[in-house]
C-alpha cells in the first residue's frame, strides 16, 4: 500500500496544474474554428451553428441538428462549470497556502510573543 503524502510542494504542484488547466480552458473557450474546406466552415462551440442536413421537411435531419446542438451546449456548459471549479480549487489552494505559512509562522513565537496574543482575563 502507498502512502499519500500531502505537502506544501504537492499543494504547489497541484496549484500549477490547475491554474494551467484554467488557462488551456480560456484559450480555447469562446474562440472560432474552422471545420471545414469552405472558408465560412467555422464553429464556436459556445455559440448555435448552422448546419444544413437534407431538404426542407426533412426531419430526421431537423431532429439531428437539435441533438447535435444540444451536445454542443453542453459540452459549453461542462467547460464553463469545469473552469469555475478549477479556478476555486486553485484559488482554496493559493488560500491554503497563505494560511499554512501565516501558522507557521505564530509557531515560532516565543512564549513572551505568544502570551501577546492571547485574551487577557479580568478579575483578580
Amino acid at each position: 500500500m502507498q502512502n499519500i503524502v500531502i505537502n506544501e510542494s504537492y499543494l504547489r504542484k497541484l496549484q500549477a496544474t490547475y491554474a494551467e488547466l484554467v488557462d488551456d480552458i480560456d484559450r480555447i473557450y469562446g474562440k472560432i474554428y474552422p471545420y471545414g474546406a469552405l472558408p465560412e466552415s467555422k464553429v464556436d462551440f459556445t455559440k448555435p451553428f448552422t448546419l444544413h442536413l437534407g431538404g426542407a421537411g426533412f426531419s430526421e435531419a431537423v431532429a439531428l441538428v437539435e441533438r447535435i446542438d444540444s451536445t454542443r451546449a453542453g459540452l459549453a456548459e461542462r467547460f464553463k462549470s469545469a473552469r469555475g471549479e478549477l479556478n476555486t480549487l486553485e484559488f482554496g489552494i493559493k488560500f491554503l497556502l497563505a494560511d499554512s505559512e501565516a501558522t507557521e509562522e505564530l509557531g515560532t513565537l516565543s512564549a513572551e510573543q505568544f502570551e501577546y496574543f492571547m485574551p487577557q482575563s479580568g478579575g483578580s
